[in-house]
């Protein structure tokens, strides 16, 4: 009786365990890279850059930067985490995914100290009803859009299309249809309110505010040889500082992003294609705009009597239109190796600066080579061109003043778990 018992007891918990899974899974790269990047700058135009300590910042002349030696996440980035599901019954299943980015030459967090700065979200699935899910996660776009973006570095669409085609938010709720004869539709609902009290020594009280809210809305068709998808999202940012004597806003933005893409597969090449707008600022981490990033990163600008700001911070505003487009061709070669060539695009103006223009465009030839299921080899370059047109803001200087050329060879040996 004790012998049945006991056995009864052990097959009870080995059916809970088998309903409730947990699976360790992550990626990891490393390479070397050689990455060159020319600025000519052709025009001093110390009116309107300037350095912190607010000297001129830009001279005519040019400057050339090298870099060459082993890296971690040369190909793809390194990362780790958990995911799990839990049988609810009648075809319901509760789900959970963390996930962190790391580097692993220094093996330090890539999103600023946050653990799971990746993914950290919980949730229902049902194979009848779709996937609810909430917490830190991709958008609606990546999901539905980001399928045509088969770029690696330099050649990802991010580069120029940033984040109307993909980009993570917290916290963040969507939700995921099933297929339904080959269509998909996604929701998503972006929601944080942020409130911080300091007393000062003179007994006044500084208060900040951070709102972050928007929603997304996003459909895809996959049939065959055809996949096409589009998506629309809406961002409102706003944080302000007040005190009893002042009030200083230090931005609100309603950002709009949308997006398209497609795809098709004719057995010898696959061709991909995307285009995506943003208006009135950046979707997602507030600050990041591709390709620009190393090039805005060094710049600083100061409007009338107000603080002096890098100028990426000062075009993710009011008034900034980015454009980008994406086209895309994968062939395989024999049955372990894929090529991939890429070409990309993207155009950026705002509306206070009345003759800024940016224009970039990015080229990509790529080989990977499969050594096993999980493990592959790959080989990158990459070349790109950003040319910077503008004016000063209550000046009278005004022309073409930078070009920035950009080079790249990369090659990666990636291992997923």
């Amino acid at each position: 009786m004790r012998k049945s018992l006991l056995v009864a007891a052990l097959a009870v918990g080995f059916a809970s365990t088998a309903q409730a899974e947990v699976k360790l899974y992550g990626t990891i790269n490393f390479g070397a890279a050689y990455e060159q990047t020319k600025t000519t700058l052709y025009q001093d135009i110390s009116n309107m850059y300037r350095d912190k300590e607010g000297k001129n910042a830009l001279r005519a002349g040019t400057v050339k930067e090298r870099s060459t030696g082993i890296k971690g996440s040369n190909i793809t980035s390194s990362r780790w985490g958990l995911k799990g599901s839990e049988d609810l019954g009648n075809g319901t299943s509760a789900i959970f995914r963390v996930e962190a980015g790391f580097n692993p030459t220094t093996g330090k967090s890539t999103q600023g100290g946050a653990l799971f700065g990746r993914y950290a979200i919980l949730g229902l699935t049902g194979e009848k009803w779709g996937t609810l899910t909430i917490g830190r996660q991709y958008s609606v776009a990546d999901d539905l859009v980001a399928f045509a973006d088969v770029g690696w570095w330099y050649g990802s669409a991010d580069s120029t299309i940033v984040g109307a085609i993909s980009t993570r938010q917290s916290p963040t709720i969507k939700y995921l249809s099933p297929d339904l004869d080959g269509f998909k539709f996604g929701v998503a609902v972006l929601s944080g309110d942020e409130k911080t009290t300091e007393e000062t020594p003179d007994g006044n009280e500084k208060i900040t505010r951070n709102k972050r809210n928007g929603a997304a809305i996003g459909l895809n068709y996959n049939n065959g040889p055809l996949e096409l998808g589009a998506a629309f999202e809406y961002n409102r940012e706003h944080k302000g500082k007040s005190d009893k004597t002042n009030h200083a806003e230090d931005y609100n933005r309603r950002i709009k992003g949308w997006s398209v893409a497609g795809a098709y597969d004719f057995d010898v090449v696959k061709l991909h294609l995307a285009y995506g707008q943003q208006h009135d600022g950046v979707l997602g981490t507030g600050d990041y705009m591709g390709i620009l990033d190393y090039f805005l990163d060094s710049y600083y600008v100061q409007k009338e009597n107000k603080s002096l700001v890098k100028f990426k911070t000062r075009l993710n505003s009011r008034g900034l239109r980015t454009k980008g487009w994406f086209t895309g061709i994968t062939a395989p070669v024999g049955e372990m190796g894929e090529v991939t060539f890429t070409y990309q695009g993207g155009r950026v103006k705002h509306s206070d600066f009345d003759t800024l223009r940016i224009n970039s465009q990015i080229y990509e030839l790529a080989y990977q080579h499969k050594l096993s299921k999980r493990t592959y080899i790959a080989f990158v370059g990459a070349y790109g061109e950003t040319k910077f047109k503008g004016k000063v803001l209550n000046g009278n200087k005004h022309g073409q003043f930078a070009k920035v050329k950009y080079k790249d060879f990369r090659v990666g040996l990636v291992h997923r778990f």
